[in-house]
């Protein structure tokens, strides 16, 4: 270390500094000298409130929980056979593993200068506050009232399958849609209970949730590494030894495999919504998403290493889960039809658990810093239970409307494709957040952790163009019908839900500011002049 050695005064042992209260989560506004009998507004972006009960094994287990759904089980064969060879998909699961941890990283750094609730709503408005915090507002109403609630509808309505697939009853799979979501609606009121009753509770589900998860993967994972080493024979075949013979590289190809591939990884964001919650977060946060994400990038690669050496690429059978192909030929048809798909449902159910505790955040601070309006009630936190229960109640309420409105068929599976569209724009402009806040705020104290800028900036221009590349004609793979909606509906109805979303901004952060006199968007500003003039009076 360089510089003076200054002693500490003899309360410092005990007594944080307040750049130090902000870190954890605490905002200096929350607390008045006894000199000082003039009334302070608190900080609308602290999260005062709220326990600080997630620890490292918590946060890694909400990030796993997130990005573990049934993707790796049945992407690797669609990847496959958009790039002609295995080879080749292997090579961009390492790619897109290695531009997704970027774009993770980046979500650390922008954690640890802001660690209260929100996410990228939070980061966004910082990074892009003019005009009036649009960007920020979009997002809020467009994953708050949209993406969330109708992804915890998708995920809970599909989960019960699995189970009555290892049951053996394919009939109530096919005939039985409104069964289903009736068993997804109990299921996800359960679960949204225990999220409103015990944090510790919930965080102990996520934790289970998310080893079932692990030890599903280490069995097919440690399986490849046994078959890689050559400890398990491998079953003839030339998916190996064809190299690159094969190999795709058109644009359409490309990027259909590369859109399923960066979903795949999708969900790490999940942690940045409650890192108010996170115990010594300029620690936890950016260790969390590094150690989740590399052991995830190991165990996926070798996922596909097990997958493709016992399963030729001209066998798979696009009707059937890769996995499901790969644990009959490898451990019989009682691990392959009852045991995996029921290990797929439990980490299904993970994902909603996991959706439901970072959207009630989502919605608490969407109400807290103004985006919405009542934030005094979706802002509030229950005495007793620690938790945001009217956020959640509304994302409750919002996904049982996503659960039952659509109609079976076409209108439930769109609704399905447009809760990932406009998300990769929001993934773009926050990593490059990164770069923007970098050259505005280059000295920040709470800035604990730096990404790499390259790395973000690979993920926001990957992002970036994955969204563009949504409207254009997706490759047809081998063996799957082609859709019946038109390729396009999706991503642009997406755009078009974004673009009406500046009605409400309008609505709010024009017309009601404008008549009210309130200033909706001053704690943007405020919270970093704040920090700032702390570390200036500690330092001084």
């Amino acid at each position: 270390m360089s510089g003076a050695y200054t002693p500490l005064p003899t309360d410092a042992l005990t007594t944080p500094t307040s750049l130090e209260r902000i870190s954890l989560g605490h905002s200096a506004s929350d607390e008045v000298p006894a000199e000082d009998t003039g009334v302070r507004k608190p900080n609308p972006g602290s999260d005062e409130n709220l326990r600080k009960e997630i620890g490292l094994l918590s946060a890694s287990s909400i990030i796993i929980g997130q990005v573990v759904g049934s993707g790796i089980y049945s992407t690797p064969a669609s990847v496959a056979l958009l790039c002609g060879t295995p080879l080749m998909a292997l090579i961009l699961w390492l790619i897109s593993g290695i531009v997704s941890l970027g774009g993770a990283l980046a979500s650390a750094e922008l954690g640890t200068m802001f660690p209260q609730n929100g996410g990228m709503i939070r980061y966004l408005a910082h990074a892009y506050p003019r005009p009036r915090a649009l960007i920020a507002t979009i997002m809020a109403y467009s994953v708050t009232f949209f993406c969330r609630p109708a992804a915890i509808a998708a995920n809970v309505s599909i989960f019960a399958q699995y189970f009555f697939f290892a049951a053996g009853r394919r009939d109530y799979i096919e005939d039985r849609d409104y069964l289903l979501r009736g068993i997804g609606a109990l299921t996800m009121t359960l679960l949204m209970i225990l999220n409103m009753v015990s944090v510790r509770w919930s965080l102990r589900l996520l934790n289970a949730f998310a080893a079932i998860k692990m030890l599903t993967l280490l069995v097919v994972s440690f399986t490849g590494f046994l078959l890689l080493v050559g400890a398990i024979k491998r079953t003839p075949g030339t998916n190996w030894s064809r190299g690159f013979s094969g190999t795709k590289l058109d644009a359409q190809s490309f990027a259909s495999a590369m859109t399923r591939l960066f979903w795949s990884w999708e969900g790490w964001s999940n942690v940045g919504y409650v890192v108010g919650e996170v115990k010594n977060v300029k620690r936890n946060l950016p260790l969390s998403l590094g150690l989740a994400m590399s052991t995830l990038a190991v165990l996926y690669i070798l996922a596909n290493v097990a997958y493709f050496s016992v399963i030729p690429l001209e066998d798979i059978d696009n009707g059937t889960l890769l996995a499901a192909q790969f644990m009959n030929k490898v451990f019989g048809k009682t691990v392959g039809q009852i045991i995996l798909p029921i290990c797929i449902g439990l980490s299904i159910l993970g994902v909603v658990m996991s959706e439901l505790f970072g959207g009630g955040r989502l919605m608490y601070t969407a109400g807290k810093t103004g985006f919405v309006p009542y934030g005094a009630v979706l802002g509030e936190i229950h005495p007793r239970f620690g938790t945001p229960i009217y956020a959640l109640a509304i994302i409750w309420a919002l996904s049982l409307v996503f659960l039952f409105a659509p109609p079976p068929g076409k209108a439930f599976d769109l609704l399905v494709d447009l809760v990932q569209e406009g998300m990769w724009y929001f993934y773009a402009l926050t990593a490059f957040g990164v770069i923007l806040l970098r050259r505005r705020l280059p000295h920040y104290p709470l800035r604990r952790f730096r990404s790499s800028l390259v790395l973000s900036f690979l993920f926001a221009a990957l992002s970036f163009l994955l969204g563009i590349l949504q409207f254009y004609p997706p490759a047809e793979i081998p063996g799957k019908p082609k859709p019946e909606l038109p390729y396009y509906l999706a991503p642009l109805l997406g755009v078009i839900f974004m673009a009406l979303c500046i009605i409400p901004w309008y609505l709010r952060m024009w017309r009601y500011v404008n008549q009210t006199g309130h200033q909706l968007l001053s704690w943007i500003e405020d919270e970093e002049q704040e920090v700032l003039q702390i570390n200036s009076d500690d330092t001084g």
